[in-house]
């Protein structure tokens, strides 16, 4: 098993990070059995280190992937080792195939202590890997809520305790898990009340997106909204995600929903190798096909979900950076009503990654919002709403800009069936659209739109101002990704700045790491390398360069400006130093 776990951690295609652990393991039904073994292991360390007073519940659940039946089996007995090194009891219920969202309300809404998703979420068919949750009642200080991702800090523990495992580290672990029956797996994973779980967890996620958006779902209510045309692309949302939105009264017509069967490229925002167009505008044409509002494309355990317009080219897809201000916009306004009609929460704030364009910014200026920002990552936002609710403020959206992705109220995860929710809402409440064109007024926001009485989702996006945004994908040399920042920085003073400070009246370099932005950089120094331009009248730019966590010398570089004048001097002295960086 030791051997077997060191080969495991040694594959060039294994990720170990805060997103969770993940590689190729084929196409199944079953994995390879070094994989088996990694998987046993991090669960293993999992169980084992949870606090727990003698006994304890965790879920399992995964998407249609052809390899995520082994995998759970592994978890369970990684799981199972795990509680008997630690002397308690643990009970294991398999929710099957579920999405993301719903996992992670379980967790919350059925109060166990610990959970695992087995996903590769918009990864390959042939990818897989787990993502482990926080438990309920295992809050502490710097800890995400319960549901959520395990935090940074706590992910970064269970990795480093397997990698303690395979150096030799609490040699017990093999002897529990050789002593176990081999149908110990089958005999937890036909656990009687498994589907009784998996209906209370369903119950209780309409509740809270109900409490959440002001909204009772019913099984019968009348489908006063839509239609939307809803993709899961035969993943876990296959039926659930048609379900819950006419729950709140969205009509919804699904398409390509036999599970476990893709009919396009799970990832739906690159390009589609059968076309050579983006992946998006097959549902963009369905949505036209059908006469439908708009549609909504998830990925495989649809915490993801694409917007997209009816139509047949690609001005019907929606950038990432609109969606996510789009979301802003109808979520501020929204909560404005409510505090009009008594309910105040707190002082107001958004959550936003380092990525996330700065029109976000303008649009929560425009509802006298604060935003926080942290370094790129759901867990990181997930954790700064949680963190911020906890002292008092009033936090009902978190976004990453780059991805559209999009956290709301008290989700603890992005969720592609709230986006279409919110697009629905706003369709049909003129007054929460009113209110978001009275914030854009007071804000000195210009040319805003005229508004037809009755609404769909092009109009409204017509109002939602959009920077000048570009994202790249680079590649320059492989080196430490300190050496390449230091050497940013350096060039940045040398052929940037010269070039900027007649537009620009300052720059400030910013590090983010986890939930806050420090003044020096530290660890692996893997965070993105940021540099804010500001000039006049709070007219701001950015570059965002950030190096993969998974390919040496792959980059992602983002520009965006308020102004557009601005926009291609900064574009070219941010190649400028890329290239200049690179150069050994």
């Amino acid at each position: 098993m030791l051997t077997l776990l060191k080969q495991a951690l040694n594959r060039p295609s294994l990720v170990q990070s805060f997103s969770g652990v993940r590689t190729e393991f084929g196409l199944g039904p079953g994995i390879p059995p070094d994989l088996a073994a990694l998987a046993m292991a991090y669960a293993y360390c999992y169980a084992r280190d949870l606090p727990n007073n003698g006994r304890a519940v965790f879920l399992l659940g995964r998407d249609p992937r052809p390899t995520g039946l082994a995998i759970s089996k592994a978890l369970a007995r990684g799981f199972a080792a795990g509680a008997r090194k630690a002397g308690y009891e643990l009970t294991l219920y398999d929710l099957g195939i579920i999405t993301t969202p719903l996992a992670e309300v379980a967790v919350q809404a059925l109060h166990v202590q610990g959970g695992v998703m087995v996903t590769a979420s918009h990864n390959p068919i042939a990818d897989n890997g787990f993502k482990f949750l926080t438990g309920y009642g295992m809050e502490a200080p710097g800890t995400a809520p319960p549901g959520a991702l395990l935090s940074a800090q706590a992910m970064a523990e269970v990795i480093a305790a397997v990698r303690r495992l395979a150096g030799g580290e609490d040699k017990a672990w093999e002897q529990i898990i050789s002593e176990m029956p081999e149908d110990y797996a089958d005999q937890i994973l036909h656990e009687p009340n498994n589907e009784g779980m998996r209906m209370k967890a369903e119950r209780a996620y309409l509740d809270q997106m109900g409490a959440d958006w002001g909204m009772t779902p019913h099984c019968l209510k009348p489908l006063t909204m839509g239609p939307v045309l809803v993709d899961p692309n035969g993943g876990a949302g296959c039926g659930i995600g048609a379900r819950v939105l006419e729950h709140f009264g969205v009509r919804a017509i699904e398409i390509n929903a036999e599970l476990g069967y893709p009919e396009h490229g799970i990832d739906t925002d690159g390009i589609d190798i059968a076309t050579g167009r983006h992946m998006l505008l097959r549902v963009s044409r369905a949505a036209a096909r059908y006469n439908c509002h708009f549609g909504v494309a998830f990925d495989y355990d649809a915490d993801r979900g694409n917007l997209v317009l009816p139509g047949y080219d690609e001005a019907a897809i929606i950038p990432p950076q609109k969606v996510a201000a789009f979301n802003v916009a109808m979520v501020l306004a929204r909560r404005t009503l409510e505090r009009a009609a008594g309910l105040d929460r707190g002082p107001l704030a958004i959550v936003a990654s380092d990525a996330t364009s700065l029109v976000t910014h303008r649009i929560a200026a425009a509802f006298q919002a604060e935003v926080h920002q942290v370094e790129t990552g759901e867990i990181n936002v997930v954790s700064k709403m949680h963190s911020l609710r906890a002292a008092g403020y009033d936090v009902p959206i978190g976004v990453e800009g780059a991805n559209g992705g999009s956290i709301f109220a008290s989700a603890t995860c992005r969720d592609g069936l709230q986006a279409a929710l919110s697009a629905a809402q706003a369709e049909s409440r003129p007054d929460i659209v009113e209110t978001w064109l009275e914030a854009r007024r007071r804000s000195g926001e210009t040319a805003v739109p005229e508004i037809r009485s009755w609404q769909m989702l092009p109009d409204l996006l017509a109002t939602i101002p959009l920077n000048a945004n570009v994202a790249m994908k680079l590649s320059a040399p492989p080196m430490e990704q300190k050496i390449f920042k230091e050497r940013l920085e350096r060039f940045f003073h040398q052929l940037a700045w010269p070039k900027l400070q007649s537009r620009f009246r300052s720059f400030q370099f910013q590090n983010f790491e986890g939930t806050e932005m420090v003044a020096e950089r530290t660890g692996d120094e893997s965070g993105a390398w940021r540099v804010l331009l500001t000039a006049a009248h709070n007219r701001r730019a950015f570059v965002f360069i950030r190096g993969s966590r998974t390919e040496a010398g792959v980059w992602r570089l983002i520009v965006d400006a308020d102004h557009p004048a601005d926009f291609p001097i900064i574009r070219e002295t941010a190649l400028t130093i890329f290239e200049a960086a690179g150069k050994q």
